[in-house]
């Protein structure tokens, strides 16, 4: 994940500095590190990164004691807050459409976490995939985690117009001293030590209709999302176009000669841009094929054989070897794990 451009307005930051001022704490001591002043985040015009949040969420641990912080920043971060991201998850037609967009748009959202979702037999999960945090210190992925899941109840909130709570709730980490704070703001049972972060709603929701729903603004306002998302993806340098190029060709398990050629550049040149931005096509291809593998695992019947070639390999053997490397399991493992439920009531 590319975390220092400078592509969203501040939302995020001046809720967070809201929150700490409430508390006592000063905004510049919110700020500190991040290059950003209190009259930046009224400036219309202000755009900010990820590396600005995750600055902020640093300074915020560091300067409050209360555990509840990120709970309650996720709580005061409504839909109406992320543009037109949050307009278009408003008037979507069906809670299957508004996770879908979420999903499909979430670099328009300040994406310090991945999101996912999927269905798994009588269930709806919201999936916080741990893979894209790893390189985060445990103590600043779990205060994201937690105000990322609170945000995303507050979201299914607004989106309905009422209540909605999670039948049950999975993290990774082991049960904080703090636990009873997850309880408290979710709302439903809890279980640490899982193997994945997520939420589970029972699946009946997907199908009800969000209370803003109109399916002309949905449609226009994705239209509007398309061309936001093109114009981010543009702006993230020479990586971004090389995402862009290798995930709109039908392999994602194309050579760096094709996508050289698509980009009308020779090998070398194609290599040395990307070095030139601290990356390399391997790192680039290992993470769409990654991506298009687990979507399928997740939400398909394709046999792993079937996934191995969707997602670019040749040799399903090449394919089990990688995945073993990306998640420390085979493919078959992960897929049973989609759909195991949690024990209802465990704390961990």
């Amino acid at each position: 994940m590319l975390t220092g451009e400078r592509l969203y307005p501040p939302y995020k930051i001046a809720a967070l500095v809201q929150l700490l001022s409430e508390d006592g704490t000063p905004a510049e001591a919110t700020l500190r590190g991040t290059g950003l002043d209190p009259a930046d985040l009224h400036d219309v015009a202000c755009r900010t990164s990820v590396e600005q949040f995750l600055l902020a969420c640093r300074n915020a641990m560091r300067l409050s004691r209360d555990r509840s912080t990120p709970f309650r920043l996720g709580a005061r971060l409504p839909l109406s807050d992320f543009g037109m991201y949050g307009l278009l998850l408003l008037s979507s037609t069906s809670v299957r459409d508004c996770f879908r967009l979420a999903v499909k748009y979430q670099l328009l959202a300040t994406p310090a976490l991945a999101i996912d979702e999927a269905e798994s037999g009588r269930h709806t999960l919201w999936i916080f995939p741990d893979e894209a945090s790893r390189g985060l210190p445990e103590d600043l992925r779990m205060f994201l985690i937690e105000q990322q899941v609170t945000q995303q109840v507050r979201h299914l909130h607004d989106a309905l117009g009422t209540d909605c709570h999670p039948i049950s709730a999975c993290f990774t980490h082991p049960a904080p001293a703090h636990s009873e704070l997850y309880r408290q703001f979710l709302r439903c049972p809890c279980v640490f030590n899982w193997h994945r972060s997520e939420i589970r709603y029972p699946k009946e929701v997907l199908d009800r209709r969000p209370r803003l729903a109109n399916a002309l603004t949905a449609a226009t306002l994705q239209a509007t999302c398309e061309s936001l998302v093109a114009d981010a993806e543009a702006s993230l340098g020479f990586a971004g176009k090389v995402y862009r190029t290798l995930r709109a060709m039908r392999n994602p398990g194309a050579s760096m000669t094709a996508v050289a050629s698509a980009l009308k550049m020779t090998e070398r040149t194609l290599r040395r841009r990307l070095a030139d931005e601290e990356t390399a096509f391997s790192t680039i291809s290992h993470h769409i094929k990654y991506c298009v593998a687990t979507q399928h695992l997740r939400s398909s019947r394709a046999s792993i054989e079937q996934v191995a070639a969707i997602a670019g390999f040749s040799d399903p053997a090449n394919f089990r070897r990688a995945f073993l490397r990306w998640t420390s399991m085979s493919p078959a493992q992960f897929r049973r794990l989609q759909r195991i439920p949690p024990r209802r009531g465990s704390t961990g």
